[in-house]
């Protein structure tokens, strides 16, 4: 506990606090407060670069590549301006695109050590805060609107977006020892996930774990007490199997994961898959150059508002032609390939990298560039990770040879 709070008010953990929020401060819109939440916590990272920049950290170059492949796609959205079909949209995608490239830049100045305990300590913050909102919500009988639209309140985040944070609380979960509490965590972050009745949140973690696993098989350690808390809930789940049945889809409407169904029937899958069809075909007649910045609403509405095709390969496509989507695509391969032989060997690097994995996933299915700063905090924080803990292991290997 006295490590908790050491870390937690610490600067390193306030720089990446303040990060955080910005970030995701369009989920939290709902929380009374006098000033924009975007603009505030935005400025406090200002301030914080002001003091930080006196002194320049020297990055990796497969950092430096990822970081310009990225400035290089950004840098399109901006010249396709010149050429762009929207005047209302490109204005809004604009200051998106500027938000994501402030996300890019802040920790490469801010942060000048490793970062993963004070990430951990806040995730887990995160997480019961999460939690205990859904379960004033679920019990008061007003969990009905995250999935009723008739029952929309304004700002507040939708189940989508809470499912992919649960998802992502989860995955930090595993950096832990699964002690009791710990694993009280993760079933309460799995109940309320599947209340919440999210396919891609939970489909995407349940892919995101699958190679968590498999990447990091070697590693796994069962002992006996891992053995018996096993076979303990296999037990539980014979026992109680019907009464955890009925809980968990009390609320739950099933049919949504019966992906043959759904694929027929339902109204949201049906809909992604016209907005992405009718996204290919703007691609396919404009190939080279796309429509310009923002040009997805009127290529799929007829009209210059905000829409798009819930899927950032497709979007780029439209909006930038063949080049954006070969850049798009060749930043996360780039980055998902590249880091392989590394994160193997280290479980906290791996645990970030399955996150980053986990809103690459997701913003296939219901991403647009409006909210691309929220998957790039995740590259981001990789990055910086990443060159600390490589650098530092050279430094030591330099040390051991000269002693």
């Amino acid at each position: 506990m006295k490590d908790f709070f050491s870390t937690v008010f610490s600067f390193n953990f306030f720089k990446i606090f303040i990060y955080f929020i910005f970030v995701f401060s369009g989920s939290i819109k709902w929380i009374p407060f006098p000033i924009d939440l975007t603009l505030f916590f935005g400025g406090l990272c200002v301030i914080v670069l002001f003091f930080e920049i006196k002194t320049i950290t020297i990055f990796r170059k497969e950092v430096y590549n990822q970081v310009f492949l990225i400035l290089i796609l950004l840098s399109f959205f901006a010249f396709s301006n010149f050429y762009t079909v929207s005047y209302i949209y490109s204005d809004k995608k604009n200051e998106a695109m500027f938000l994501n490239f402030f996300t890019v830049i802040y920790p490469l100045f801010a942060f000048k050590n490793v970062i993963f305990k004070e990430l951990q300590k806040l995730m887990y913050l995160v997480g019961i805060f999460a939690i205990s909102m859904l379960l004033y919500v679920y019990f008061t009988s007003t969990f009905i609107i995250f999935f009723d639209a008739t029952q929309y309140i304004e700002n507040v985040p939708t189940y989508l977006s809470i499912g992919i944070m649960l998802s992502a609380c989860f995955v930090f979960s595993l950096s832990s020892k699964p002690t009791i509490a710990v694993i009280a965590y993760r079933l309460v972050l799995l109940f309320l996930l599947t209340q919440l009745g999210g396919r891609g949140p939970i489909f995407n973690l349940i892919l995101s774990l699958c190679i968590y696993y498999m990447l990091n098989l070697k590693n796994l350690k069962f002992n006996y007490k891992v053995i018996l808390t096993f076979m303990a809930a296999i037990l539980v789940v014979i026992f109680y199997l019907d009464n955890i049945i009925d809980l968990i889809i009390e609320n739950v409407n099933v049919d949504r994961f019966n992906m043959v169904k759904a694929s027929s029937e339902d109204g949201s899958v049906l809909y992604r898959v016209m907005v992405m069809k009718r996204g290919l075909e703007t691609f396919y007649e404009h190939p080279f150059l796309g429509l310009g910045i923002g040009s997805s609403g009127i290529a799929l509405t007829g009209e210059d508002q905000v829409e798009f095709p819930h899927n950032l390969i497709v979007e780029s496509l439209m909006e930038l032609g063949i080049m954006g989507g070969v850049l798009y695509l060749g930043i996360y391969i780039y980055f998902f390939v590249y880091h392989l032989k590394y994160i193997r060997k280290d479980k906290k690097i791996l645990i970030i990298y399955i996150v980053s994995l986990l809103f690459f996933l997701e913003d296939m299915k219901s991403g647009s560039f409006d909210g691309w700063r929220i998957s790039l905090f995740w590259v981001s924080i990789y990055l910086v990770e990443y060159n600390f803990k490589m650098n530092n292991a050279k430094n030591s290997k330099q040390h051991l040879t000269k002693t």
